[in-house]
This record gives structure tokens, C-alpha cells and sequence, in this order.
């Protein structure tokens, strides 16, 4: 890449660990290095920010260089690597758009786009990045709770229909009372590896009720799906952040009246 920005460039991994290794050292878009997924999550739940500090500082991570994070065709995984490195106070986050796929497609007229194999050989130094807590991108059950009496913020689920309405075969889904379903594949499209243009997304979103007079919290059957729903948010200008523990806990964890599940029909 020619910039004269200070760059710290990342592949995301998923949570299938050893083939994502395998994959990058296959071929990666050069000096890119592997963010391992189970460095940034662990059962569901962000890490300490002491250790996230600790794993970005060994990636070489300082306080003031622009972080750029792409993925191999599964973008859920580079939205939620973002938002972890928001979470934990980095400002300067961008995703490439198109991932791999489009690094490819430029790689094949141009030679100025480079991919190697391997693992990554660079030496690398310790950044200076210091890991602060940014309370503004996450909520907790209780927040969630609270939410539903004093409603000081939208609610967004991110499932797909099938699950926000209860009809999917495989668990106990439904979903938080008063909740407008956003699902992934609404704001983003998989078959192209695209979003929408600007203009779209943010018609997309007024329809749906999202006015930008309120935050936004964010919630799916994992954080990590959460993410993707939420960063389409954050670039439409809207203030959002991610309800960690997502359906599962609130299933568990939240009074019955606040739980809509459709009985399925036998």
C-alpha cells in the first residue's frame, strides 16, 4: 500500500482457528498479519482490556496509527474485530471493503497489489497502544433491562426473520419485546460482498423507524452477528452500540412478558 499513513494491517480471523491459519498462510494481502479471533472474545464476551492491550501492543499496534482490517469472504468477522478495537479505545479503525476477493481483482491489473504466503516475517516491534474502556459501543442486560421501561433507546435485532419470529427449527428463538428486526442481510449484501450506497442504507433505515433521534442498541444471537448490523449503523452517522450478551442470555436471564415466542406449530 502507498500512504504515508502509519499502517497496521490485519486479516480477520473466524472461530474456526486452525483454518484460518491455514488460509493465511496460503496467501494474505501483503505485510497483512492474522487477527486471531481468540484473542478478541472469549465465551461470547469481550476480553479484559488489559489483554487486549497486550495482544495489539504484540501486533505492533500504537496509539496514533490507522488500523485496517479486511476479511476472506465472511465480513461478520471483520465487523466485530472493529468494534473490538473500538471498544477498547482505538480511534482510527477502517474495514477494506470487498476483503481478499477485491484485493484479488485489483491484484490481477496491477502489480502494485501484492499477496504473499507464509507466515508474516516482518520484524516487528511492541506498539504503544493503551487499551481504554469505551462504555459507549456495549450495553449489559441490565441496560437492556432498564431500556425497556425508560426506552431512551432504539432496539435493533439483528436476526435473520426466521429467528426473530420465532420459527427457526434449530433453538428457542424469538425476540426482546418492542425490538425492530434489522437483519444482516438487509444492510449488507453476501453475494456481491457490498453495501448499499449511502443514500439507501439511510432510507433503509428511516423505514424501518430508526429516525436518529435516539441511540441505537444492537442485538443477535451473538455479539459477533451483532456487529455487522451495528457497524452499518455507525457509518449512516447513527450512535449504536452492542448488547453482548445477545438473545441467549436475555432468554435466560429476562422476565417472560419481555420475551416474545411464537409457539411453533406441530
Amino acid at each position: 500500500m502507498i500512504t504515508k499513513r502509519k499502517l497496521c494491517l490485519f486479516e480477520a480471523s473466524t472461530d474456526r482457528i486452525e483454518e484460518s491459519r491455514r488460509e493465511y498462510r496460503e496467501e494474505h494481502i501483503e505485510s497483512a498479519r492474522l487477527l486471531q479471533f481468540s484473542n478478541l472474545s472469549e465465551n461470547g464476551a469481550p476480553i479484559h482490556p488489559l489483554q487486549f492491550q497486550r495482544y495489539a501492543r504484540g501486533l505492533g499496534v500504537d496509539a496514533d496509527c490507522y488500523v485496517i482490517i479486511y476479511d476472506r469472504g465472511e465480513l461478520i468477522w471483520a465487523t466485530h474485530a472493529y468494534w473490538t478495537f473500538t471498544l477498547f479505545g482505538h480511534p482510527k479503525v477502517l474495514l477494506y471493503s470487498g476483503g481478499l476477493s477485491e484485493w484479488r481483482k485489483l491484484k490481477a491489473n496491477s502489480a502494485q497489489y501484492k499477496t504473499e504466503s507464509g507466515i508474516d516475517t516482518y520484524l516487528q516491534r511492541n506498539g504503544h497502544f493503551r487499551a481504554e474502556w469505551n462504555s459507549a459501543v456495549i450495553c449489559t442486560f441490565d441496560d437492556v433491562l432498564t431500556n425497556t421501561e425508560l426506552r431512551t433507546h432504539d432496539l435493533v435485532d439483528a436476526q435473520d426473520r426466521e429467528q426473530y419470529n420465532g420459527m427457526s427449527p434449530d433453538a428457542v428463538y424469538g425476540h426482546i419485546r418492542s425490538a425492530i428486526n434489522i437483519p444482516a442481510e438487509d444492510v449488507y449484501n453476501w453475494h456481491e460482498q457490498s453495501w448499499p450506497n449511502k443514500s439507501d442504507l439511510k432510507s433503509l433505515l428511516l423505514y424501518k423507524g430508526l429516525n436518529g433521534t435516539k441511540p441505537v442498541i444492537v442485538y443477535s444471537a451473538t455479539a459477533i452477528r451483532s456487529s455487522l448490523t451495528w457497524f452499518a449503523l455507525k457509518k449512516s452517522g447513527y450512535n449504536s452500540s452492542i448488547y453482548f450478551g445477545s438473545w441467549p442470555e436475555w432468554l435466560i436471564r429476562a422476565p417472560e412478558f419481555l420475551k416474545i415466542i411464537p409457539k411453533k406449530k406441530l
